[in-house]
C-alpha cells in the first residue's frame, strides 16, 4: 500500500463521529456521554510518524483551522481505533477436535489433564519454524483488522520453553512488519501460561526457568516487550509462583498482567491489583469482594465474553464493576483453546445481550479503557481528541446504535485509515 507523504493538514469531514473522550468509570446512558457528534469534522495534522488530531468541530464552524486536503468520509461512522487488549492470536495447529469433546461434556479442565488443552498446541508450536508460525498467525490478523482492530496485544506462551518463546516473539515482530500501516502489534511475555510437560512434576524448577532465563531473554530481544502476563489458577500458578515471576518481570522493567478468577478464585485477583498490575484478564468467578477491589483501584478488568460463551461459562460481572467504578475492557481472547474468534464487534455485542453493559460502555471498553489496559501503547489513548495522536477505525455505518444491533454481522471497519498513515484510497 501506497501512503500520503503530503499534505500535512488533513480535513476529514461528512463523518459521523463518536470521540470516546467521556469518562473511564461508571455507567454511561446515551452516545453523547461518550461523545457522540452526529455531524462533524476533524483536521488532523501529520506530526513525525504519527497523526495528531489538531481540531475537532461542527460542519460551518467559522473557527475552523485552515487544511491542505479534504476527504470526504461520506457519513460513515469514525471512532477510535479498536483495541484487541487480550490476545494469544500467534499459535500453530489446531484443536477443533477439544471443541467437540467440550459440546459432549467433558470439561476445560478435564481436556487439559489429559493432555490436550495448552500444552496440545504448545507441541504444535515448538514444532512450527518461524515462517510456518508466521504464515498460520497472518490471517487471524488480517480478520482482527477487517473486523476494525488498529491495536492487538498478543501474548507469548505457547512455547513453554526459551526457544520457541523467542520463535513466537520474533513471530510477532514478523507481523508488525507485515501488519504496518494496518496494526500496532503490542508483545506481552507469558511464558507462566501452564506447566510444560516435561516439568509437570516439578513446577517451581519452571518458574524458576522462567524467571531465570526465559523472561530476561524475552525482555532482551529486539522485538520490545511491554508486559509479562502470568496465568493464576488451580493447576497452573499458584499466587506464590506468580510473586516469584512478578518480581523477575519488575526488575526487567516489565509491567503485570495477570490471568485470574477463570476456574476458581484462589487469590490472585487480589495479588495482582495490590501489586499494581496494568489489567487482570478473565475474571468469571470474581465476587463482590473483587468487583470492590477493582473499583477502588487503577488496575483494568478485562472481560472476554467470548471465552464464556465458547465454553458455556457464566460472563465475568461486566455490570457489577461498571456500576462500581471499575475501570473495564473487552477483547476478543483470540485463542486457539476457548475462543477461537477474531471477531471483536461480536464481544461487544454478547457483553451488550449477556452482559448487560450499555452499548456506549461496551464501545468504551474497546477505545479508552482497552488502551488504559495496555498502559496507552504508542500515545494512543483509545480516544479522539485535541492535541493527542489520532488513530481511528472508520465502519460502514451511520449511528453507533448499528454496532451492537446487527447481531454476528456487525458494520465491516471502512479500509481508509491506517495506524501509520492514510491510504492513497481515501474518497
Amino acid at each position: 500500500m501506497q501512503y500520503i507523504s503530503t499534505p500535512q493538514r488533513l480535513l476529514l469531514h461528512n463523518a459521523a463521529l463518536v470521540t470516546a473522550a467521556g469518562r473511564e468509570r461508571g455507567p454511561l446512558a446515551s452516545w453523547e456521554a461518550l461523545g457522540w457528534w452526529p455531524q462533524a469534522e476533524l483536521i488532523v495534522v501529520r506530526d513525525g510518524r504519527h497523526w495528531r488530531t489538531a481540531w475537532i468541530g461542527a460542519p460551518g464552524d467559522p473557527a475552523r483551522p485552515a487544511y491542505d486536503r479534504a476527504i470526504d468520509l461520506g457519513g460513515q461512522l469514525l471512532t477510535p481505533g479498536w483495541i484487541d487488549c487480550h490476545t494469544h492470536a500467534v499459535f500453530a495447529g489446531d484443536r477443533s477436535h477439544e471443541f467437540t469433546q467440550r459440546l459432549a461434556g467433558t470439561s476445560y479442565a478435564a481436556i487439559a489433564a489429559a493432555g490436550g488443552g495448552i500444552v496440545h498446541t504448545v507441541a504444535a508450536t515448538r514444532g512450527a519454524g518461524l515462517a510456518e508460525l508466521v504464515a498460520a498467525s497472518a490471517p487471524r490478523l488480517a480478520e482482527m483488522v477487517a473486523w476494525g482492530a488498529r491495536v492487538v496485544e498478543i501474548k507469548t506462551g505457547y512455547g513453554l520453553d526459551l526457544t520457541t518463546e523467542l520463535k513466537t516473539l520474533a513471530a510477532i515482530g514478523a507481523l508488525q512488519q507485515q501488519f504496518a500501516g494496518q496494526l500496532t502489534l503490542v508483545a506481552t511475555a507469558m511464558p507462566a501460561h501452564a506447566i510444560p510437560p516435561e516439568y509437570r512434576g516439578d513446577p517451581d524448577s519452571y518458574v524458576a526457568l522462567v524467571c531465570d532465563e526465559i523472561l530476561p531473554a524475552l525482555g532482551a530481544h529486539a522485538v520490545p516487550v511491554a508486559f509479562c502476563d502470568v496465568f493464576v489458577e488451580r493447576g497452573y500458578f499458584s499466587v506464590a509462583q506468580a510473586e516469584r515471576i512478578g518480581e523477575a518481570a519488575a526488575a526487567l522493567g516489565l509491567r503485570l498482567k495477570a490471568h485470574v478468577d477463570e476456574l476458581a478464585a484462589i487469590g490472585g485477583l487480589d495479588w495482582a491489583v495490590a501489586r499494581g498490575a496494568v489489567s487482570v484478564e478473565h475474571l468469571l468467578c470474581t465476587d463482590g469482594a473483587g468487583v470492590a477491589r477493582l473499583a477502588a483501584s487503577e488496575t483494568v478488568a478485562v472481560g472476554l465474553p467470548l471465552t464464556s460463551l465458547f465454553l458455556r461459562e457464566p460472563l465475568a460481572p461486566l455490570r457489577a464493576l461498571v456500576d462500581a467504578g471499575a475501570r473495564v475492557a473487552l477483547a476478543t481472547d483470540c485463542n486457539p483453546g476457548s475462543a477461537m474468534t477474531t471477531n471483536l464487534p461480536l464481544a461487544l455485542q454478547v457483553a451488550v445481550l449477556m452482559g448487560r453493559l450499555t452499548p456506549p460502555e461496551a464501545l468504551r471498553a474497546v477505545t479508552r479503557t482497552a488502551a488504559l489496559a495496555l498502559a496507552e501503547p504508542d500515545g494512543l489513548t483509545g480516544r479522539i481528541a485535541v492535541g493527542e495522536r489520532f488513530d481511528a477505525t472508520l465502519l460502514a455505518a451511520s449511528h453507533p446504535d448499528e454496532l451492537t444491533y446487527h447481531f454476528a454481522a456487525p458494520p465491516r471497519a471502512v479500509p481508509l485509515l491506517a495506524t501509520a498513515d492514510f491510504g492513497q484510497n481515501a474518497p
